[in-house]
């Protein structure tokens, strides 16, 4: 479980891979939108990273959003990874069931607005619950990124009337280009709100909590380091 942990926070994300070594490797990174925070006001571009884990060892889907500050609109690249189904296994790819699925999808100037204010409706840009803690095997959604030069970040857990109200996930139902149904939802009684006990983390998978919290220049994120090793060793990784 620690070496999982040291993989999962051990370098920068460089944004959405379908590479399941970097994947792992920039997790904590990637939640944390540190590659987003880099550009955040430097190139008039607004950026959004939704994400949705539903038992990060069962289902998850990443949706990244880029603005096109000349010509309106947005392109929407979309991940969702899944435990691995062995059937997709190639000998040319031995990653392929690790890898999930991706598609892209470009919004017109309309739709990008309907997101957008959809957002702003379900509280996106506002603070996160203070100290909110996460655990990888509950359910919930990451929202953060660059909007007029702004960084913002969020979450909305399961079970609250923050995740029931929020109608942003009823958009990304409909213009989703994956073809991957969302996972039902535990009812709210069942649904985990810890880590599971030391000897359920015995039975395998990888489990983590994330704590949200302001950092030294007061901006929202993740508490604790998340890429303490930098993006050298993600610069040695095959690519995608």
């Amino acid at each position: 479980m620690a070496a999982c942990l040291l993989a999962l926070a051990g370098c920068t994300s460089a944004g959405p891979t379908d590479n399941p070594v970097a994947r792992k490797l920039t997790w904590f990174s990637y939640l944390n939108g540190d590659d987003l925070r880099m550009h955040c006001g430097r190139d008039g571009t607004d950026r959004f990273r939704l994400v949705f884990n539903a038992d990060y060892n069962r289902h998850v889907r990443t949706y990244d959003v880029v603005g096109d500050p000349e010509r309106g609109g947005a392109a929407v690249e979309a991940h969702v990874i899944e435990a691995a189904d062995l059937a997709r296994i190639t000998p040319a790819d031995p990653f392929s069931a690790a890898r999930g699925r991706k598609a892209t999808l470009q919004l017109s100037a309309a739709q990008y607005a309907s997101f957008i204010g959809r957002l702003r409706e379900d509280g996106a840009f506002d603070p996160p619950p203070h100290g909110l803690r996460l655990p990888s095997n509950g359910f919930y959604w990451l929202i953060n990124g660059c909007r007029a030069g702004q960084w913002f970040f969020t979450a909305y857990p399961y079970p609250s009337s923050r995740f029931t109200d929020a109608r942003f996930p009823g958009l990304l139902r409909g213009i989703d280009p994956t073809g991957v149904a969302f996972p039902a939802l535990p009812a709210p009684e069942d649904a985990p709100r810890t880590l599971p006990s030391a000897g359920q983390l015995a039975d395998g998978g990888v489990f983590f909590e994330i704590q949200l919290g302001r950092d030294g220049q007061g901006h929202y994120g993740l508490v604790g380091p998340t890429a303490p090793f930098g993006a050298l060793m993600l610069s040695a990784l095959p690519a995608d």
